[in-house]
């Protein structure tokens, strides 16, 4: 059956975005969790519970409420997945979430430290990122993925004390480009943290440069040429969706 455009792009987008996050080594085992809705939805899309990033095809994609039960599909949903449902109820406009375990991005969660404004690119998280200074443990029930969502307010990505990062997006492409961009601010930030004491952006040029990096025509240059090296990178992926 024919999908319905917005959802076969959405699928289509998706599954780049796993193997782009994989390529970049954010994979995180069976651990990581990135996720997709349309607009408005109370069903997002995601891989089973027990895949990684990597074996993310577009037959594999499932479709879960924000109970966790699997609507479209037969395998079950990660059970950690509040994390997202929680942040999708207080954010209406979010359509993408990724939570991973990435090194860098969970270095500086562990000793305390929010990424700080040190690098051009690192400027897209300016005024726009915070540190849950707490850690609950696996994120099993709803109270635990609502203190996360409450702490991440109306900001772009959150560092969790010994647990990683989630960034959000208002779609695949937007989530997608940060995560790849804060896991290399955060390498970086430690680098220099390593050497001596960074030097941090004057604010109005940070706010200009991430002005420009927030534009859609950056953006979407930024996918594309992701999209074409993940596409170089596995040339004999299955991208489209076929049941």
């Amino acid at each position: 059956m024919k999908q319905p455009e917005p959802l076969h792009d959405l699928l289509h987008d998706l599954v780049h975005a796993f193997q782009i996050l994989a390529m970049d080594g954010q994979g995180s085992g069976i651990s990581g969790h990135l996720t997709a809705r349309l607009p408005g939805a109370r069903t997002f899309w995601s891989i089973p519970y027990g895949y990684g990033f990597e074996e993310a095809t577009a037959d594999a994609l499932i479709e879960s409420d924000f109970d966790l039960r699997t609507v479209s599909g037969t395998l079950p949903c990660n059970p950690t997945l509040n994390i997202h449902t929680e942040i999708y109820n207080a954010r209406p406009e979010v359509c993408c979430i990724l939570h991973t375990h990435s090194e860098a991005s969970l270095a500086l969660g562990v000793i305390g430290s929010n990424l700080k404004p040190v690098t051009q690119s690192g400027a897209l998280f300016y005024e726009d990122i915070v540190l849950f200074d707490e850690f609950e443990g696996i994120v099993l029930d709803k109270k635990e993925g609502a203190s996360i969502a409450s702490r991440l307010g109306p900001n772009r990505a959150i560092l969790l004390r010994h647990h990683g990062s989630v960034v959000v997006g208002n779609s695949i492409a937007d989530a997608t480009i940060a995560a790849t961009v804060l896991e290399f601010a955060a390498r970086v930030q430690l680098q220099a943290m390593s050497a001596g004491t960074p030097k941090l952006l004057p604010t109005a040029e940070a706010r200009q440069t991430k002005s420009f990096l927030q534009r859609p025509d950056v953006v979407d240059l930024r996918w594309q040429l992701l999209v074409r090296q993940a596409r170089r990178h596995n040339p004999n992926f299955s991208y489209e969706r076929t049941v």
